[in-house]
């Protein structure tokens, strides 16, 4: 099983949502048993740089003194869908950002996950 997670596109004027740009999918077999929650809670995490950057796939991220650390927010689970043209990592995951799980879509909110209702 997996979840895809979509970025909000915002109006820069009025901070609407004006779309969602799929950003990753998150495989989450691991957490099927556990519930939607958790796997919620899996897919948000590891779309945030934490420890690194979830976006750039490598295991080691250079310093600035010309060596390396290791990039903690690195998972082979978490497929990048989107590359920024300028070869930076993607911001992280927040309130107003989806995430799609089979045919139901979740709202991040302020405090874990609201589910959309669909029309």
């Amino acid at each position: 099983m997996e979840i895809i997670v979509q970025h909000a596109e915002r109006n820069r004027d009025t901070g609407d949502v004006t779309s969602y740009t799929d950003v990753a999918k998150v495989d989450v077999s691991d957490f099927v048993n556990h519930g939607v929650e958790e796997m919620l809670e899996y897919a948000y995490r590891y779309t945030n740089n934490v420890m690194g950057s979830w976006s750039i796939k490598k295991e080691f991220l250079p310093t600035r003194d010309g060596g390396e650390m290791p990039n903690g927010d690195y998972n082979e689970d978490v497929t990048v869908l989107r590359q920024r043209e300028d070869g930076m990592g993607q911001r992280s995951t927040m309130v107003f950002d989806r995430m799609v799980v089979g045919d139901e879509t979740y709202t991040v909110s302020p405090v874990g996950f609201k589910k959309v209702e669909q029309v």
